[in-house]
């Protein structure tokens, strides 16, 4: 069950936005490579990249509103960091050669293991653990995305970390999706995108005594 504060998210409720499988095809039509080496392997999306920068790949099209991004991921070894994800991005920015705004989800980054959202360029909205133990190697189930302003990262159907946001991104103006890496090589497959459906929870605690 996908849980943040005062929210229940309900999956089989939720509009599905997006929902094709990783192909050469589709690597054309739906996506541009912003920056790495981006390819596709065996229904893997192969993220790559060698120096100390990001290398992202974003959506061609734009979504508004509440989103979700499900799929499966894993950062491949010897590399041991940055399997990331953007939402409510404006894409490459390309004078400064760098992600432009939006938010950014990263998994085992931070130059230190890290795992956490942030508000990108700026970063003053920014929250962040060490305590994920997450595998090189290892086949992760992530699912992540905003709902009325609080962002929320799940992986393997656990809550690891949210952020509300009291001035969230305008997705009218930032509405791609994508993935990244930075100096290193992850892999992604399964992805969908959702508009996720959620329910207001009443809150309470039950006496114990």
């Amino acid at each position: 069950m996908l849980n943040i504060i005062g929210k229940k998210i309900l999956l089989n409720k939720s509009e599905v936005l997006f929902d094709k499988p990783f192909s050469m095809q589709s690597l054309k039509e739906d996506w541009d490579i912003a920056s790495g080496e981006w390819w596709i392997d065996n229904g893997w999306l192969n993220g790559r990249i060698r120096e100390n920068k990001g290398g992202m790949i974003y959506s061609r099209n734009n979504y508004t509103g509440d989103i979700m991004l499900d799929f499966y991921g894993r950062i491949m070894p010897p590399c041991t960091n940055d399997l990331n994800v953007t939402w409510h991005a404006q894409g490459w920015d390309f004078k400064n050669d760098d992600a432009g705004i939006g938010y950014i989800t990263g998994i085992m980054g931070w130059w230190s293991g890290k795992t956490g959202i942030e508000k990108y360029p700026s970063c003053n909205i920014q929250a962040a653990t060490s305590l994920l133990n997450f595998k090189s190697g290892r086949i992760y189930h992530i699912q992540a995305g905003i709902i009325q302003g609080q962002c929320f990262l799940f992986v393997n159907n656990k809550l690891i970390i949210e952020l509300k946001d009291p001035n969230p991104i305008n997705s009218e103006f930032y509405g791609k999706v994508g993935f990244g890496t930075f100096c290193s090589f992850i892999q992604i497959r399964d992805f969908k995108l959702y508009c996720p459906t959620a329910e207001d929870v009443y809150l309470q605690y039950v006496p114990q005594f």
